[in-house]
């Protein structure tokens, strides 16, 4: 059993998936993120970035022997947080066990808005016919998920192994859970879709104090955000441009921060430009892009923050050159 805690990003676009040339190295595929901490396999949302996940999950579980075992905790239900779960293949095998929790009251609202989603004439296949054994519960922020014996239970307080907790934020349209993983003195804070306050968000920022890693929702660059050369503005929408995500990591001290959720219109360059805007503001930063693992080390082994910059060192050089061959 692995001593780190290990993020690979799946999906980092927002709203809408974005496939084709312009946007190959940071990736086209909606919000999900896997997150491995000691043999728990936690997923941050479904979207279409889940469909490549599901694929690689049962290709693990055909090598060792072992069904897939996860939980999938939903941000929120807006359809790009969502869409990739029909199609996520360990849900169809009956070996799989799989644990959903989500925003929703009362307690069945989350399947219920789930099944919604699979229902004829829009979707062929409802979530009924999906045969992985499935514990599907809305959570209320007052809830801790604790792990036992790789089992999620619901309790009041984290214990010492893996517990998620939750922060509901109303800065985005209908609300928005953002979670918080702890797993042996690492953490990892997960905060899509929310906009920043003028003097930053000091809620958020007391629930993301210290962590290791913050997933931060950086999705429109400043000049789209306030409406300026030609953009239509988007304040309001209930996402973040990269100056407010290294706001609220400067004032939640976090060790590194991943932008996120980018704009489906913006291509490989652009995003390269939103995270070179971003290291004048916060120097251990990152645009997030499909593939990326970034692995936390417990505190006693290798310093995480260095191993992380080499890979996105490398990265920059990647997208660089790729802009001056397309000049």
């Amino acid at each position: 059993m692995t001593e780190n805690l290990i993020i690979k990003f799946w999906g980092v676009r927002g709203s809408h998936p974005t496939p084709g040339g312009d946007t190959v190295y940071y990736g086209g595929n909606t919000a999900c993120v896997e997150v491995n901490a000691g043999g728990h396999i936690v997923i941050l949302d479904a979207g279409t970035g889940i469909i490549p996940l599901g694929r690689d999950l049962l290709a693990r579980a055909k090598q060792t022997g072992k069904p897939v075992q996860a939980t999938l905790l939903f941000s929120h239900l807006h359809h790009d947080h969502t869409q990739g779960f029909p199609f996520f293949a360990p849900a169809y095998n009956p070996t799989s066990r799989l644990y959903l929790f989500g925003p929703g009251a009362p307690e069945q609202a989350l399947e219920e808005l789930l099944a919604r989603n699979q229902m004829p004439p829009a979707f062929p296949v409802t979530l009924r016919d999906m045969n992985a054994a499935k514990e599907i519960r809305s959570l209320s922020e007052t809830q801790v998920i604790n792990f036992t014996a790789n089992t999620p239970h619901l309790g009041k307080q984290p214990t010492d192994d893996l517990s998620i907790r939750l922060m509901k934020s109303y800065a985005h349209p209908g609300g928005v859970y953002i979670y918080r993983i702890e797993w042996r003195g690492l953490s990892i804070v997960y905060a899509t879709d929310t906009e920043g306050y003028i003097g930053t968000d000091r809620r958020l920022a007391a629930f993301a104090k210290g962590a290791d890693l913050l997933i931060h929702d950086a999705q429109y660059a400043e000049e789209h955000y306030r409406g300026l050369n030609g953009w239509n503005a988007t304040q309001g929408y209930g996402h973040s441009t990269p100056q407010m995500a290294c706001e609220l990591a400067h004032a939640a001290g976090v060790k590194q921060l991943a932008l996120f959720h980018h704009d489906p219109t913006y291509s490989d360059v652009m995003v390269r430009q939103q995270e070179s805007n971003a290291q004048q503001l916060f120097p251990n930063v990152f645009a997030a892009r499909e593939g990326l693992q970034v692995i936390l080390s417990h505190p006693t082994t290798a310093n995480p923050p260095a191993r992380l910059a080499t890979q996105t060192r490398s990265l920059r050089s990647t997208v660089e050159n790729f802009a001056e061959q397309k000049r």
